[in-house]
């Protein structure tokens, strides 16, 4: 069952964030036939405002289930301009972007979902690097709980929006070690897998009782998301706010149960499937206070698919996040 849900998640997140990003724009469900052509500009901030970066090497992607594999490449002109003519083949869902390198990071437009896609849709905007240390803002943070397992456990997925406010990209130290974002697990959590999200697996390292990020994180909002077990025995479960929270979120698959915390109260709940939760939302959750999961051992022990987890809580958080994204690109 936790396969399918996960699927139809999925597809409602998907139809939900196209939306939230682009309503002013085509219907992208309308798969564009015939020629495609694509036409932009990189760029990079400048003193006060961005200015074109020349000779960047461009490369036009496509992505889908059948295969992947870049299309074409070439170096922008010297105003940064460049412009790639192909047509669609294989499967309909298939994505096409086109990415920059710069600094040895890489950089992509939004997916084409148009015949013709030009001007600031088709902007690649590139950053100088830094490894010293960028101020990284939690604009979400979100956190469902499963029921009791057939093991005695509970399925957690976090996820976390960061949105990087600076003009550079915070990189790794090639000399400290040290991550470019840590989050503190909770003790005896166990079974983590990185699931949807901004960052690869590989970068993420759990070590020491924290999920550390060696991923570079580029200006704008990155999402990462995470999923573990912890015993049953683990509630109540206390989650440190290290920084002020723009959104903080919790569901929980318990009828009986609180969630305390300043500033966060009990909202409508989310029924799918049959199954419920209960859903706990505040704004602006102040720096250095603590939110308190207090859940019951239930009688009744269900099997969960952690990635139904994570699906569910991209899907509830996924409109907020297109628009923090959408407006940080404009800015």
């Amino acid at each position: 069952m936790g396969s399918s849900i996960f699927r139809a998640l999925l597809l409602l997140f998907l139809a939900g964030s196209a939306a939230a990003q682009d309503q002013d724009q085509t219907d992208t469900t309308q798969i564009p036939q015939g020629p495609q052509h694509v036409a932009g500009q990189v760029v990079r901030p400048g003193r006060n405002k961005m200015v074109p970066v020349p000779n960047v090497m461009v490369t036009l992607h496509r992505v889908g289930t059948d295969h992947a594999a870049p299309l074409d490449s070439s170096h922008a002109d010297a105003t940064g301009h460049y412009a790639f003519d192909f047509r669609r083949t294989g499967e309909p869902g298939a994505i096409y972007f086109v990415s920059a390198s710069y600094g040895g990071i890489a950089y992509f437009t939004p997916p084409l979902n148009r015949s013709v896609v030009q001007g600031e849709d088709a902007e690649i905007a590139v950053f100088d690097t830094t490894s010293a240390p960028v101020r990284m803002d939690i604009r979400g943070h979100h956190v469902v709980v499963s029921a009791v397992d057939v093991n005695g456990r509970r399925s957690i997925a976090e996820v976390f929006e960061l949105a990087n406010d600076s003009s550079v990209t915070q990189v790794p130290s090639a000399t400290t070690h040290e991550p470019v974002w840590s989050a503190l697990l909770p003790p005896g959590a166990s079974s983590f897998e990185v699931t949807q999200g901004d960052v690869p697996a590989a970068a993420i390292k759990f070590e020491q009782g924290r999920a550390n990020v060696f991923a570079p994180i580029a200006p704008g909002l990155k999402q990462i998301a995470i999923t573990y077990t912890v015993p049953a025995s683990s509630f109540p479960l206390s989650i440190p706010v290290a920084k002020e929270t723009q959104i903080f979120e919790v569901l929980i698959e318990d009828e009986k149960g609180t969630v305390t915390a300043p500033k966060i109260k009990e909202v409508a709940p989310v029924v799918l499937e049959k199954r419920n939760f209960r859903r706990f939302m505040g704004p602006d959750v102040p720096i250095n206070s603590v939110v308190k999961i207090d859940l019951p051992t239930p009688a009744k022990q269900t099997d969960i698919d952690p990635r139904f987890m994570v699906a569910l809580t991209v899907l509830i958080g996924g409109s907020m996040v297109f628009a923090l994204a959408r407006a940080l690109r404009r800015r």
